[in-house]
């Protein structure tokens, strides 16, 4: 559950790599969590997707067609709130999918707070 706190992070960062294509990589929290922190420290804008599953990648979205994909803008960071995860082999994974126009740095830290 969120908690009214700044963001305290509750396992590693993982840096993804942002291309044209989906990419779509597993982030294990140490503890149950359901928020993520992901900053976008370059100068193109990131379209991110959260999911329990490895398959569901993000997409961007074209003129009046909607995507599973929230915009991040260049050079921000965001608090989303992700799906709960389960304990899965010691582990709590979600997946964090990532798509832009351009090659961009995504990092992304599971936590919880604002």
């Amino acid at each position: 559950m969120a908690n009214n706190i700044p963001f305290q992070e509750m396992g590693k960062t993982v840096r993804i790599l942002s291309s044209s294509t989906a990419n779509t990589v597993a982030v294990t929290a140490d503890s149950p969590c359901n928020q993520v922190r992901i900053h976008n420290g370059t100068a193109t804008e990131v379209f991110v997707r959260l999911s329990t599953t490895s398959t569901a990648n993000a997409a961007i979205p074209t003129a009046n067609t909607a995507a599973y994909g929230m915009a991040l803008h260049n050079n921000a960071t965001q608090v989303f709130t992700a799906p709960r995860v389960t304990d899965v082999e010691g582990g709590y994974t979600f997946y964090v999918s990532v798509i832009s126009t351009a090659n961009a740095n995504v990092f992304v830290t599971p936590g919880e707070g604002f």
